[in-house]
């Protein structure tokens, strides 16, 4: 069975941009347009890994995250945050978060499917 991948981002080209790229690699792949959504979403649908973006509507990534690695139903899922943000340092971004790993937007491929590999150890 695939591995689930829930995309949580407000950009719809991003998001099938990285939906595309994951489905070729033969992940399953959902997806939710903003953070309130996407909360919802991983309590339903029990992803293996979050694709998080930092700056959305409604919630934004980093209370995601927060709301994410509180609960004890899902704080062992990874998520990876991600961010066109000019933040400085996405690192300080991870750990205020408790992400389990960050990208820069744009980030190449490779570097996204290893580190979705590393934190399923697939």
């Amino acid at each position: 069975m695939p591995q689930k991948i829930l995309i949580i981002d407000d950009e719809p080209d991003q998001v099938l941009l990285v939906e595309m790229r994951l489905q070729a690699d033969g992940f399953q792949v959902i997806s939710a347009p903003d953070g309130e959504i996407g909360l919802g979403m991983v309590h339903k649908e029990r992803p293996d890994v979050v694709l998080l973006d930092l700056l959305m509507p409604k919630i934004d990534g980093m209370e995601v995250c927060r709301r994410l690695k509180q609960a004890p139903q899902t704080k062992h899922i990874p998520v990876i945050l991600f961010t066109a943000s000019g933040a400085k340092d996405i690192e300080d971004l991870r750990v205020i978060s408790g992400a389990d790993a960050c990208l820069r937007k744009p980030y190449e491929t490779e570097e996204l499917l290893s580190m979705i590999h590393t934190l399923t150890r697939t």
